[in-house]
């Protein structure tokens, strides 16, 4: 996969999508901690390490599962046609 920026306000959108399974303070840490952003790989990293409960996929599926629906919520967040 390409990587691509996220702004930190993408990233506090994408609490409710991509961090629903992830405890709102360590999802505000994050944000905290990339004001100026980062990268989609490091979004799909995060949500690997700490969510809870793990997404019941095969581990060899994981990334591809988690990029295919962050970039349709970046799309949204963005208003990009999907």
């Amino acid at each position: 996969m390409q990587s691509y920026a996220i702004s930190q306000n993408e990233i506090k959108e994408l609490k409710q999508t991509m961090g629903f399974r992830i405890n709102s303070r360590i999802w505000a840490q994050f944000v905290d901690s990339h004001v100026s952003g980062c990268t989609n790989l490091d979004v799909i990293e995060f949500v690997k390490k700490h969510m809870n409960p793990p997404y019941e996929i095969a581990l060899d599926k994981l990334d591809a599962y988690l990029e295919d629906i962050l970039d349709l919520f970046v799309k949204f967040v963005r208003h990009d046609d999907v």
